[in-house]
């Protein structure tokens, strides 16, 4: 009778079998594996944070921001309407001084089809048919499938000034440029 008033024998698991070890160890192993491959991911679709020519852009900001200047100074506005039937862009260009005999159209959009974030820029020479009345052929421009595109980013520059802006839906409005504020 006194074998049964003793406490049974415990009996110990092999340490792996612990439930504790799951506890004390499985949070941090998981925390590896996560940080692991969270740097994989990292690693394999890393972005370039600073461009090769940072500084060469940094100038031409400088540059931009002179040129805007120079556009409120001659109080530049244009009104520009493209005639895809026709393959020409009209402009028509009013200021303060003398209009240059000529003028370069830049227009920028988002590459069709593209996952990338990357955009097709085309530069177009506009030359003046009468006072403040200048035109582009859109022939000139490769790779026109402007049906598709929707948005376009445009720049009118010439070395001392340039006016820049947005133009929604070129195939169905004109769009107005005016001088930066």
């Amino acid at each position: 009778m006194e074998a049964s008033l003793m406490s049974p024998k415990t009996r110990r698991d092999a340490w792996y079998k612990e439930p504790w070890l799951i506890l004390v160890v499985g949070g941090p192993a998981i925390v590896v594996c996560a940080s692991l491959y969270t740097g994989y991911i990292a690693m394999r679709g890393a972005d370039k944070v600073v461009a090769e020519d940072y500084y060469k852009q940094g100038l031409m900001i400088n540059k931009d921001i002179q040129r805007d200047a120079k556009a409120r100074e001659l109080q530049l506005n244009a009104y520009i309407h493209a005639d895809f039937a026709n393959a020409k862009i009209d402009l028509q260009l009013s200021g303060k001084g003398k209009l240059p005999d000529s003028l370069q159209l830049s227009i920028a959009n988002a590459a069709v089809g593209g996952n990338s974030v990357s955009e097709v820029i085309r530069r177009l020479p506009m030359r003046q048919t009468a006072p403040g009345r200048y035109e582009g052929d859109l022939k000139l421009m490769p790779n026109t499938a402007e049906a598709a595109v929707k948005l376009f980013h445009i720049k009118l520059e010439t070395t001392d000034w340039r006016l820049t802006g947005d133009w929604f839906d070129p195939e169905q409005k004109p769009v107005q440029l005016n001088a930066a504020k």
